[in-house]
């Protein structure tokens, strides 16, 4: 560690599960656009928590300091960059990415090592380390609160269109589970390659299915293509999707998300000091017309949780941080959170939001409170 610096390892993410190939490294998507987005923002959120704890005392009287890699949204750029922070930078905490190949891909690396890893984004769920901390939800924390109120308020059947990947495979297994408890049925499922432009037999079969509702974890830029797809074929089930204000804003065309459902940890339409004090800052230090996510926001978290549990513990150490960690609580946008001392998964936040005829913004609908994170996959 640099002497009077806090040294934090962002393994930069900015690209989007969706657009990468990453057994072969390369990407599959040249422009890039959709994946930066969110890269930024969530880079956009360790910067602003550094500044505030900076301009406070640091940690431990500390400055941090932000040592910031692109991993080219690959597993082998996620491993090199994770052993250059830890072995050339000397970093003391390692936090970033996006997708699931590559936060596994960053693990193997700090695991070993025994640094500590936080992890921002919703994901499937399976991951258990000591040294692995995870800051966004997993499906247990999004979909099971969710499920009840989408039988009683969108209706009985559901037809899933998603990405083929990991993620939105585990997802409707917690989704088929949940809603077939609360008395709904999945009456298809069908996985996308990534690259998809024409996802006209998935509406044909909605068409002949008629579903109640449509959920849809098609992502990226193939999320920008079927989304206005859904529109053009008219289609009239309430969709369920994985988008944010970021996206919506920043890639999609305008009004087209409008209407969407989505369960997030996090909503910028939070109406609470915390979260008002949060928006304010992060558009103060990036622009004004600036949108914030739930990946970003739980960023931000990782990084305010990681200094309160070193100041508490009175040590820069991975193991004595590790220890500290679930005895403390951050007043967050979203709301109060911790970390569970059996998973190290965090506490999250469950809200329903709507998205407003603007096609950008949020209304909160429903807010099923703090939901602990169940892993029978992982106690430690």
């Amino acid at each position: 560690m640099r002497r009077g610096c806090r040294r934090v390892g962002h393994g930069r993410r900015a690209v989007d599960p969706a657009r990468r190939r990453h057994r072969q490294g390369r990407p599959v998507d040249p422009d890039h656009r959709t994946e930066a987005i969110l890269g930024e923002t969530l880079l956009n959120c360790y910067k602003l928590a550094a500044a505030e704890l900076n301009a406070a005392n640091g940690i431990g009287g500390r400055q941090v300091e932000l040592f910031i890699e692109d991993n080219q949204t690959t597993t082998k750029g996620a491993i090199d960059k994770a052993r250059k922070l830890i072995n050339e930078d000397k970093v003391d905490v390692v936090m970033g990415t996006i997708i699931s190949p590559e936060r596994s891909a960053t693990l193997s690396v700090t695991s070993k090592a025994k640094k500590l890893f936080f992890y921002p984004t919703n994901f499937e769920g399976g991951e258990c380390n000591r040294y692995f901390v995870a800051t966004g939800p997993i499906p247990m924390q999004q979909v099971d609160p969710m499920m009840p109120w989408v039988a009683e308020n969108l209706g009985k059947t559901i037809y899933v269109m998603a990405s083929d990947y990991a993620w939105p495979q585990k997802m409707t297994e917690a989704i088929t589970a949940a809603y077939e408890k609360a008395g709904g049925k999945i009456i298809g499922a069908d996985y996308y390659p990534f690259g998809t432009t024409d996802f006209g037999p998935a509406f044909q079969k909605i068409k002949s299915l008629k579903p109640d509702v449509v959920w849809s974890m098609v992502v990226g830029n193939d999320a920008v293509t079927q989304l206005k797809q859904y529109r053009s074929f008219d289609i009239k089930q309430p969709l369920i999707a994985p988008l944010d204000e970021v996206f919506n804003k920043d890639a999609l065309p305008p009004g087209v998300a409008a209407g969407t459902y989505a369960p997030q940890p996090y909503w910028m339409a939070l109406d609470n000091p915390v979260n008002k004090k949060f928006i304010a800052s992060f558009r103060e230090k990036f622009g004004q017309e600036k949108m914030v996510n739930g990946i970003g926001e739980a960023g931000y978290n990782g990084l305010h949780l990681y200094a309160l549990a070193a100041e508490k513990a009175g040590s820069l150490k991975d193991d004595d941080v590790l220890k500290a960690l679930p005895t403390i609580e951050f007043d967050a946008p979203q709301g109060k959170i911790r970390v569970d001392a059996s998973n190290n998964h965090t506490l999250c936040h469950s809200y329903v939001g709507k998205a407003a005829a603007d096609g950008i913004s949020y209304e909160i609908v429903k807010d099923f409170g703090t939901i602990a994170p169940v892993t029978p996959y992982c106690k430690l």
